[in-house]
């Protein structure tokens, strides 16, 4: 019998996996507790209509990071920052402060996607955005008292 799995199934496969088992196991399991459907026409065009709408999904999501890569790769990004004695920061600056900076430039990226040590001190930095697997972007983080 073939079924589609609703749920990640241990042993069979993971979820929107279409399987060939056996008709005891896809009726008194996979059937019985929800985790699966069986396939038939209409179940292969929603799989199918799914599966485009992903593509499509994953598609633009590449493209826009595509454009935030080359509208900030290599731009200098300048932060204020509250100095005491020599240079050094009260407090430090941080993956938040580095996305507000970025979102001042007009670009959208998540603090999460900021790859760098915490700045304590005055002058420029590097910094990496992971902004789509396979696509990262370095950027310099000036930092000048305020």
């Amino acid at each position: 019998m073939r079924v589609v799995l609703l749920e990640d199934v241990k042993g069979s496969g993971t979820k929107g996996t279409v399987l060939d088992v056996k008709d005891g196991y896809a009726r008194n399991y996979l059937l019985r507790k929800g985790l699966a459907r069986v396939v038939t026409a209409a179940v292969e065009r929603e799989l199918a209509d799914a599966q485009n709408r992903a593509q499509a999904r994953e598609e633009r999501e590449r493209s826009r990071q595509q454009a935030i890569h080359e509208g900030l790769n290599g731009q200098v990004v300048e932060i204020a920052a509250n100095v005491g004695e020599q240079g050094r920061l009260f407090g430090a600056v941080t993956h938040a402060d580095v996305a507000q900076a970025i979102a001042k430039l007009g670009f959208s990226v998540d603090k999460k996607r900021v790859e760098m040590e915490p700045i304590k001190h005055v002058g420029q930095h590097q910094a990496r955005l992971h902004l789509y697997p396979g696509m990262d972007t370095e950027i310099i983080v000036r930092v000048v008292a305020q």
